[in-house]
């Protein structure tokens, strides 16, 4: 009785499981916004299937596990497997997504990954493409007052997140108690002259798909300048300089009118 058991029920544990691999995002550029999101440059399909080939698929669903937004899947000829094509796929779909299986046997789950290498957020950020990498990006030039406090961002987005490294003039950022790192940004407290220079963030994701390991990078480059916090008085005093000297102009130049009418009325007399 025991083998018959088992033989019964080994075949119904393997057929309560799936399948489905990883897929990624192909992107050529390295921006992206909200109100522009950045599209792949091919379409994405997603796939899944019962580990068992015996059990054959009624209806399927793909799963977004960050908004739990579904997408009805198309099941195969054979019904043996299901897929979800993406033909405008976006960074915004990448994530991970479950996929839901109903079967005869019952409702069948796996995880499936939809890659994405990091790109930059340009939702409150402009960047440049440096050289001809378009994954090497060159922020706007931050200018603070002496005695602000600043925060340096690297706001990219990947899937898996990214981890972030930064330097400083090409060396690794030095932590104290007036730079420290908050989330993707670099946070420094009352800024002095030493705090000036180019912060550089290096995004870098990792993952594995189709037998093959990737690790894409992308690198943003911040140039901050510390001023004076006298600095308004600066352009202030070159405006009063020129004042006054217009004023000057204006002057000599009224006096040599003076002078030369005083001159020919003289004449006129003689």
């Amino acid at each position: 009785m025991w083998l018959l058991a088992v033989v019964l029920v080994l075949p119904l544990a393997a057929s309560l499981t799936a399948r489905g691999p990883p897929a990624v995002l192909q992107l050529q550029t390295a921006r992206t916004s909200a109100a522009h999101p950045l599209h792949a440059s091919e379409e994405v399909t997603l796939w899944c299937a019962p580990d068992n080939l015996q059990i054959t698929i009624r209806r399927a669903w793909f799963v977004r596990k960050r908004d739990k937004k579904r997408y009805e899947a198309q099941l195969s000829a054979n019904k043996k497997n299901a897929t979800l094509t993406i033909p405008s796929a976006t960074v915004a779909d990448a994530g991970e997504y479950t996929c839901e299986l109903d079967t005869q046997q019952g409702r069948l789950t796996t995880q499936v990954h939809l890659y994405a290498r990091p790109v930059a957020i340009t939702d409150h950020d402009h960047f440049t493409v440096k050289g001809t990498n378009e994954f090497h990006l060159e922020g706007e030039r931050q200018y603070i007052r002496r005695g602000s406090d600043v925060n340096i961002t690297c706001p990219v987005f990947g899937y898996p997140t990214p981890g972030i490294k930064w330097t400083k003039d090409g060396k690794p950022l030095e932590l104290s108690d007036k730079v420290t790192l908050e989330g993707i940004a670099v946070r420094i407290t009352e800024a002095d002259y030493p705090h000036a220079g180019l912060y550089t963030c290096e995004a870098i994701n990792e993952y594995t798909a189709s037998g093959k390991t990737s690790k894409p990078l992308i690198i943003i480059e911040k140039m901050l300048d510390v001023k004076s916090e006298l600095a308004w008085i600066y352009p202030l005093a070159v405006i009063i300089i020129i004042l006054v000297l217009l004023a000057i102009v204006i002057g000599l130049c009224e006096f040599r009118k003076r002078r030369q009418y005083r001159q020919s009325r003289y004449i006129t007399q003689e």
